[in-house]
């Protein structure tokens, strides 16, 4: 499962949550207007699905004698007041705007807001696609649980303008609430619980949540770090905090003084991954996932400085979720060892080649948001490559150094792309604007390969030539090739400011390969050679054609398409395979429903330790025939360099059911083999044919 990519979106956006993680970020004053203040009292009624509330809003005259207020249009409007003196209520319900006169000496205004709402959006029971995983739930109440985001319009706010906000909530004795901000009270008393949050930086819109949570603390150096996880889920309090401890620890080190008060990890009643100012909302069977620990969290901590404390500039592309993806998911891989390091920018590469074609590419300056697997992997991978090549050309400590820079004379303010550039540069001692400007101001990526390479002896040595080709357009670019022999590898670095680039190379010991850009350092677009089928081949596909295969059971067949709609393609038709000869499969990919009976639908041979047969599949050695058992393989194209071909072959509907809602989340692999739903093997097939690899005749044994 993906459960590590972030997403950020600006106030009042439509938000998207798991399998990423969705960050709603801090804000600052917008405009020359200043601040709103918002002292807001809510109470809440679960059994009902009612909160009754009033909002006193301080705010700047400015030149706005009308200011309007966003209100959900579920909501009723009870009283209005501007500086004390009572308004005719609305008649209709929704965005409110309010009147005032102004004032001569340019105090702000006083309004009065009391109004009651209901907010019953359904939460999904189980969902499959999360591809867009709100599944259209912006504010709900309910005895199960509550949450109110930003975009449910739960409270009267005031459009483009960050506001600070003082926060009471009451509730029924036991129901905790959560939101952004520092925690100043929390007590039960009189069968009712209460909690007041105040934030003390302006914010771009505010979400609560609350439950029958057991709510833990502890106090890392001047940070309260919380759980707010459900009975069941309480026994994992005790690793969530030591996490987060470990993680703000690590943060602070690398990028400077965390930047709020507190950081609460919260649980919530349906499959969310929700990041905020201070907190984390994490559906209950996210919590439990033992990856999120050492994945995801971490993630949405970093999100803490970029994102939630230095803010995106909207006008010069959202670099957020690129910088806290090389900041965290990479960082981890990492510190494990160079080799998941390398395995992780791979994984980069592969992504961008298999879910960017080139028509669909865009310059990273240009990303907002996640919307598809395209533009996470543009805005996600690519930046965070980028961001990994500036590390490389400045070195470590420049590096870090820039970036806490950043974090220091950007908080909560908005900071460009531009901004980024110059702190790194300056802490390096150079210009690294035309670097940032190539990187991200064009669609594409480098397209490298070796050419004319010979070996001859060179004394008691021997010398290795030839050419590195780059297609247009050309980038600048330092590739580093390394010369593989019995003995210590050779490493060279190698400038190239054009089409090609000519090398000569000397080893004591005879070559057995050579290899550009060995370690992935380079964002660079991958030859289709260099590419393993994999998941992500038929998630990215923009033509792929769906085969039931010859005598695979009707009631397994419709089962299967759960993987369809878990891909978002639920309305792709299928298509019998006696009615569909080969050759009509030509130039598309496919997936198959079951193993294919004629010839030419799929490789002639299959890869090692594959072998299919009806009601039955080996996979690394075991043998699966159980009703329960389901494979999912994704194969070369026999026909067509650069598709896939891929089998789906559950030996059951309820196999087909168990297995087709999870196959969309293991995107990097070639094959799958599940039994019950639960993953048995995974897998990636190897690639042994390269144009940025040269294997010499006799080098290798």
């Amino acid at each position: 499962m993906n459960a590590s990519i972030c997403h950020f979106l600006l106030r009042r956006s439509v938000p998207l949550a798991f399998a990423l993680l969705v960050v709603f970020p801090a804000g600052s004053a917008s405009g020359p207007d200043g601040p709103v203040r918002h002292d807001l009292s809510v109470v809440l009624y679960p059994e009902e699905g009612l909160l009754r509330a009033v909002d006193t809003i301080t705010m700047p005259v400015g030149n706005d004698s009308r200011p309007t207020f966003s209100l959900s249009g579920n909501a009723r409007v009870t009283s209005v007041s501007v500086d004390g003196k009572e308004r005719s209520l609305p008649s209709g319900r929704g965005p409110l705007t309010v009147a005032h006169d102004g004032k001569p000496d340019g105090k702000p205004i006083v309004v009065r807001i009391a109004y009651e709402g209901t907010f019953r959006d359904q939460p999904p029971e189980d969902p499959v696609n999360t591809e867009d995983p709100t599944f259209g739930v912006a504010g709900t109440i309910s005895p199960g649980g509550i949450f109110l985001s930003d975009g449910a319009d739960w409270y009267p706010g005031v459009r483009g303008r960050g506001a600070t906000f003082r926060v009471r909530v009451e509730g029924p004795a036991g129901l905790e609430a959560v939101t952004a901000g520092k925690r100043i009270r929390r007590e039960t008393s009189g069968g009712r619980t209460f909690s007041e949050w105040d934030t003390s930086h302006p914010i771009r819109g505010l979400t609560l949540s609350a439950g029958r949570y057991v709510v833990r603390d502890r106090a890392v150096d001047n940070v309260t770090v919380s759980t707010y996880f459900f009975p069941g889920n309480d026994p994992l309090s005790g690793k969530y905090l030591d996490a987060v401890e470990r993680y703000l620890r690590l943060y602070e080190t690398l990028l400077g003084p965390y930047p709020f008060e507190k950081f609460a990890v919260v649980e919530n009643f349906f499959p969310t991954g929700y990041g905020f100012p201070s907190w984390t909302l994490l559906g209950s069977t996210v919590v439990s996932l033992p990856f999120i620990l050492d994945t995801s969290l971490g993630h949405e901590i970093a999100h803490s400085w970029w994102g939630n404390g230095v803010l995106v500039d909207p006008g010069g592309g959202n670099w957020s979720e690129g910088l806290t993806t090389y900041v965290a998911d990479h960082l981890y891989k990492e510190r494990a060892s160079p080799a998941e390091g390398r395995e992780y920018r791979l994984k980069i590469l592969r992504d961008y080649a298999t879910l960017v074609p080139p028509g669909s590419d865009f310059p990273v300056d240009r990303f907002a948001g996640r919307t598809n697997p395209a533009t996470q992997a543009v805005g996600y991978g690519k930046a965070a490559m980028i961001f990994h090549m500036a590390r490389r050309e400045i070195g470590d400590e420049a590096f870090w150094a820039g970036l806490r820079s950043v974090a220091r004379d950007r908080l909560f303010r908005p900071a460009s792309w531009d901004d980024l550039s110059e702190s790194i540069g300056s802490a390096a001692k150079r210009d690294m604007g035309p670097f940032f400007r190539r990187w991200i101001g064009s669609a594409g990526a480098p397209f490298l390969s070796l050419s004319d390479v010979r070996m001859e002896r060179d004394g008691d040595g021997w010398k290795v030539t030839g050419r590195v080709r780059q297609e247009k357009p050309v980038y600048d670019l330092k590739v580093l090739l390394r010369l593989e022999s019995a003995g210590a590898p050779v490493d060279i670095l190698l400038p190239m400011k054009g089409e090609e680039g000519r090398f000569a190379i000397a080893s004591a010991d005879r070559p057995k390969s050579l290899v550009l850009d060995p370690d992935v350092d380079l964002f660079r677009r991958l030859h289709p050679s260099e590419i393993p089928p994999t998941v992500n081949g038929i998630r990215g596909s923009g033509d792929l054609a769906v085969v039931v295969a010859k005598g695979f059971p009707r009631e397994t067949a419709e089962a299967a398409r759960i993987l369809l709609a878990a891909m978002g393609r639920e309305g792709l038709p299928s298509v019998r395979e006696e009615d569909t000869p080969p050759e009509n499969l030509a130039d598309r990919d496919a997936l198959y429903f079951g193993l294919p009976s004629g010839r030419g639908y799929l490789p002639a041979a299959l890869p090692p330790g594959l072998s299919l047969a009806a009601g039955k599949f080996t996979l690394n050695g075991p043998e699966f025939a159980a009703p329960g058992d389901a494979l999912f393989a994704v194969l070369p194209h026999p026909s067509a360099a650069g598709r896939v071909a891929a089998v789906f072959l559950p030996l059951s509907p309820e196999a087909a059911n168990a297995a087709g809602r999870k196959i969309p989340h293991y995107g990097k692999y070639s094959y799958l083999a599940f039994s019950a739903g639960n993953n048995r093997d995974k897998g990636t097939w190897v690639v042994t044919d390269s144009p940025a690899v040269h294997r010499f005749a006799g080098g290798n044994p």
